[in-house]
């Protein structure tokens, strides 16, 4: 009798292997959990491999297209395909791709509601999708008022540990040095980060305090070289990988997809350290929300503040109620409070009193105590309402 598994071929997602990917994860997912697909090749993208895709007897594919010449060989293939590549801005075939003009919008609205105005750029070499989100950022920073400058690398080495030559980086830190403090710094691809953080300290820049950090895109084994950790706007892969397959399965029904051409929301910001802070001109203020920002969980307090910034705790206050329309006790209870109720809303919630020392607090009547004067619920109650 024969299977009524479909069999599936996969050039460019390697799920066959042992590897540390959201999109190939979801993909593999569904075919364990579907339980009607059965993967019988899988290779690195290359025009080699469409080739042989032509030969092979299978029901569909999920393919990387990444350039013109592999595009040729996979228009050629007779079996249902989908591409889930986005180096071709026009791919001829059905593809699933993350949306690129959302993905640079979002970046430029998170640091305009932290406040910020003045903006760098770094633009590396690479597809029309890097274009497309930078135009995204620009158009949104000029509609909110604000100023950009941009630099553009002129050449990018990933694989190797210092990919910027020596007059590079002195291009860089003289162009950097021309952004006036506090700003923003979007990166277009992130390949560079680790390099370019170190590159504005020699500057005179202390990253988040005078220049925030952001990247558009987001490569998981760049994120730990760099020295701060760096925020970025997150893709979904897993709704990429989804719609792929489900775009697939109708194909090899017979069915024509409602679009040739699907582009996916990015889930949002994961905001690290790097934008840890806001847009604040009072560079003492701004050194004393970074050192809260960094030990709010621990049990500091007005006084350490101070001691942080070596300024007088009256002059401190007084300039900090200023520039943040709150007391530093305020401040450093909101951000203590905000960490209290991700804890409380967590499916496995630790104990109160585990969480009043997780937010800096001496104890669960302290939590109860802050908790309520701010929300003016319990800590307890606040939990059972949220789980509704």
């Amino acid at each position: 009798m024969k299977s009524t598994k479909k069999r599936i071929a996969l050039i460019g997602l390697p799920v066959l292997q042992s590897v540390n990917n959201l999109s190939n994860a979801a993909i593999a997912r569904y075919a364990e959990m579907e339980g009607n697909w059965r993967f019988i090749f899988s290779a690195e993208a290359s025009v080699e491999a469409f080739r042989f895709l032509r030969t092979l007897d299978c029901d569909g594919a999920i393919v990387r297209i990444t350039n013109t010449a592999m595009l040729r060989e996979a228009k050629k293939v007779q079996v249902p395909m989908v591409n889930v590549s986005s180096w071709l801005e026009k791919p001829g075939v059905p593809t699933v791709r993350h949306d690129y003009d959302a993905v640079g919008r979002l970046a430029a609205e998170h640091l305009i509601e932290k406040g910020y105005r003045r903006f760098g750029c770094v633009l590396v070499p690479g597809g029309w999708f890097i274009q497309q989100r930078y135009n995204a950022m620009v158009r949104t920073i000029h509609e909110r008022g604000g100023s950009l400058k941009s630099f553009k690398l002129q050449t990018t080495m990933p694989d190797v540990v210092h990919p910027l030559a020596q007059a590079e980086r002195c291009r860089f830190v003289e162009w950097v040095r021309t952004i006036q403090r506090p700003a923003a710094l979007v990166l277009m691809d992130d390949w560079d980060a680790p390099m370019l953080m170190e590159l504005c300290r020699e500057a005179g820049y202390e990253v988040p305090r005078d220049l925030v950090m952001i990247t558009t895109g987001c490569h998981s084994e760049v994120l730990p070289l760099c020295p701060v950790q760096l925020s970025a706007v997150q893709e979904d892969q897993g709704l990429q990988a989804r719609l792929a397959v489900s775009c697939l399965d109708a194909l090899i029904s017979n069915n024509k997809p409602s679009e040739t051409l699907i582009s996916v929301p990015p889930l949002g910001v994961v905001e690290r350290a790097s934008t840890a802070t806001m847009a604040i001109e009072d560079s003492e203020v701004a050194h004393a929300v970074e050192f809260i920002h960094c030990h709010c969980l621990e049990p500091i307090n007005v006084a350490d503040v101070c001691g942080s910034v070596h300024v007088a705790r009256v002059t401190l206050e007084r300039r900090f109620r200023q520039a943040m329309g709150v007391t530093m006790h305020n401040y450093l209870t909101q951000l203590r409070m905000r960490h209290a109720m991700e804890l409380l809303r967590a499916d496995s919630a630790p104990s109160l009193q585990a969480i009043a020392l997780q937010c800096g607090l001496a104890d669960r009547r302290r939590l109860n105590q802050v908790f309520t004067g701010l929300t003016g619920i319990s800590p307890a109650a606040w939990q059972k309402g949220s789980a509704k």
